[in-house]
C-alpha cells in the first residue's frame, strides 16, 4: 500500500495514526513533504519516512519505567543521561509497535519489497547513517528493530504478553483509553481531512447526510443506531436498497476516520441490516447490456427526435465510455499522441471522474471519421477556463442528466437498463470480436478485481490492438 499523495506536482507522505496513538499525541495523521516530483524518488524516500512513522508510534505508546528522574546529576551530563534513559525505557514499546506494524503489512501485496526498504533504512540507522534528514532513530533501537524483523520473518516474532525478567507485567490499562464520547469539533476536523481527497459532488453529499443523520456529542453506538434508523426510514418510504446502502456506506466511511472508531461497521443481523446490505451487491440488471439491434434502433430514434444528443450516444456506444468521462471534457481532450515507435495518432484522453487522480488518463484511439463527432460533443462543455470546481461539477452533471433523460425516455422503463448500459454493450461487442479480458479492461479503463495493474494509464506503448478492436466494434455500430 502506498501512502503517497501528490499536490501541485510534488509528492507528500500521508498516513493515519492508529487510534491509540492519535489519542496520545492529539493528531490523526502524519504528513511529510518529500520535496520531489519524481514518483520513483518519492517511493524511495517514503520507505525511509515510514521508519520515522513507526518511531513516533512506538514512542507515543511507551510507558517510562521511571518517569520521575531525580535531578541530582550535574547539568553537563543531564541531557545525555536522559536521552539514554529514554532510549532504553522506550525500547520495548518501539520494538512492539514496529513488530505489530510489519505483521499487519505482511497481509498486503508487495510487502516483501516494503520490508526490504525498511531493512535497508534500519541498517543505515544502525551504522549511524541518516537515510533522510530528521530520521533520528538511535542505533540501539535500529538494531533491536532489525532483530524483530528477522525473527518475525522467521515465524518467531517477539512476545510482549509476559513480564520482562525481574520485572512486573505492565497493566493492561497502561495505555490511555479512548474517550467514549466524541465532540462535534473532533468530527468536523475529521470531515475537513476527508474532504481534501474527494470531489465537490461527494463533499456536498456527505455534508447533507451528516447534517441530516448524525448528532454530536455522541458515542459510536449512538451514531450507528442513528444510521440504522435513517436506513429504516428510507426503506419504509420506498427507497431503493442500492441508494440506501450507498448513503449508509458513505456515513460509515467518515465515521471510521474518527480516532478509535475504525471498527465501526453496518450490523449483519436484523431485517433492516439485511435489506441494506443487499443493496451493496451488484444487481444483475446493472450489468446487463442493451441488445445490439435495440440499441441501433434507439440511435435512429435519437437522431430523428433529438439530434443534438445523437453524437454523444453513438460515441458512448462505440468507445465504451462512461457518460461522465466524455461529457466532462473540453476540446483539449482530443489530440495527437506519439507512441514509443514514433507513430502519431489521434486519441481521446479519457480521465477518471470524481475525486480520483486527475493525472490518471487513458488514451483511446479515435477513428478519423469520428473526429468530427468528438469535436462537436467536446465543444458542448461550454464553461469558462477559470470556473470553480463546483461550477464545473454542476455543468457536467447537467450534461449527463440531459442526455440520460432523453435516452431513458426512448429506452422505456421496467428492464433496469440505462445510458450506462451502452458501456456493457460495448464490452460484450469487444469480447465478440476477439478481445481478451485484459484488452477489454484496457479499453474500458478498469482491471480485474484485486489487480494493481495501472499500465492502462499513461505510457507510450503502441495502441494498434485497441484501435483494431474498436474499429471492429465501430463496424457493428454504424451511423
Amino acid at each position: 500500500m502506498s501512502y503517497l499523495t501528490r499536490r501541485d506536482g510534488r509528492y507528500s507522505y500521508r498516513r493515519r495514526f492508529p487510534a491509540e496513538v492519535a489519542a496520545l499525541i492529539g493528531r490523526n495523521e502524519y504528513r511529510k513533504a518529500l520535496g520531489t516530483a519524481d514518483r520513483a524518488e518519492a517511493l524511495r524516500l517514503s520507505h525511509a519516512v515510514s521508519v520515522e512513522f513507526d518511531r513516533i508510534c512506538g514512542e507515543a505508546l511507551a510507558v517510562p519505567a521511571d518517569p520521575a528522574q531525580p535531578g541530582t546529576e550535574a547539568a553537563p551530563v543531564k541531557t545525555q543521561a536522559q536521552t539514554a534513559a529514554e532510549v532504553l525505557n522506550n525500547l520495548d514499546a518501539v520494538v512492539r509497535g514496529f513488530t505489530l506494524n510489519i505483521t499487519e503489512r505482511m497481509q498486503s501485496s508487495g510487502w516483501q519489497a516494503e520490508l526490504g526498504w525498511r531493512r535497508a533504512s534500519l541498517e543505515a540507522h544502525a551504522r549511524g547513517t541518516l537515510v533522510l534528514p530528521g530520521l533520528d532513530i538511535h542505533p540501539v533501537q535500529a538494531r533491536a528493530m532489525l532483530r524483530a524483523l528477522d525473527d518475525t520473518l522467521a515465524g518467531n516474532p517477539p512476545r510482549f504478553d509476559s513480564p520482562a525478567p525481574g520485572g512486573a507485567a505492565a497493566p493492561a490499562t497502561a495505555a490511555v483509553p479512548m474517550p467514549d464520547t466524541v465532540t462535534e469539533a473532533v468530527f468536523q476536523s475529521v470531515l475537513e481531512d476527508y474532504y481534501e481527497g474527494v470531489g465537490p459532488s461527494r463533499v456536498s453529499k456527505i455534508k447533507s447526510l451528516t447534517r441530516r443523520v448524525l448528532a454530536w456529542p455522541s458515542t459510536q453506538a449512538e451514531q450507528l443506531e442513528r444510521v440504522m434508523q435513517y436506513c429504516a426510514e428510507r426503506l419504509e418510504a420506498g427507497g431503493k436498497a442500492t441508494s440506501v446502502h450507498g448513503d449508509a456506506a458513505g456515513l460509515i466511511t467518515v465515521l471510521r476516520r474518527v480516532p478509535g472508531w475504525q471498527g465501526i461497521a453496518l450490523p449483519r443481523t436484523g431485517a433492516v441490516a439485511r435489506a441494506v446490505r443487499s443493496g451493496g451487491g451488484m444487481n444483475v440488471n446493472q450489468r446487463s447490456s442493451i441488445p445490439l439491434e435495440r440499441m441501433l434502433n434507439l440511435h435512429a430514434e435519437m437522431q430523428r427526435q433529438v439530434p443534438v444528443h445523437y453524437s454523444t450516444v453513438v460515441l458512448l456506444a462505440r468507445y465504451g465510455l462512461r457518460p461522465g468521462e466524455l461529457l466532462q471534457e473540453g476540446p483539449d481532450a482530443l489530440g495527437y499522441r506519439v507512441d514509443i515507435l514514433g507513430n502519431r495518432e489521434l486519441v481521446f484522453m479519457a480521465a477518471l471522474t470524481g475525486g480520483k487522480n486527475a493525472a490518471a488518463r487513458r488514451d483511446i484511439p479515435v477513428h478519423a471519421d469520428d473526429a468530427g463527432m468528438f469535436r462537436e460533443v467536446l465543444a458542448g462543455l461550454g464553461i469558462a477556463a477559470d470556473a470553480t470546481p463546483v461550477q464545473r461539477d454542476r455543468r457536467i452533471r447537467q450534461r449527463v442528466r440531459n442526455v440520460s433523460r432523453v435516452f431513458n425516455r426512448l429506452l422505456g422503463e421496467g428492464d433496469g437498463l440505462s445510458l450506462y448500459s451502452q458501456r456493457h454493450t460495448c464490452a460484450d461487442l469487444l469480447r465478440a470480436v476477439g478481445a481478451t479480458a485484459e484488452e477489454v479492461g484496457g479499453v474500458l479503463g478498469h482491471t480485474a478485481a484485486g489487480s494493481k495493474a495501472t499500465s492502462i494509464y499513461g505510457g507510450s506503448q503502441p495502441l494498434d490492438r485497441p484501435r483494431e478492436l474498436l474499429e471492429k466494434v465501430r463496424e457493428l455500430i454504424p451511423s
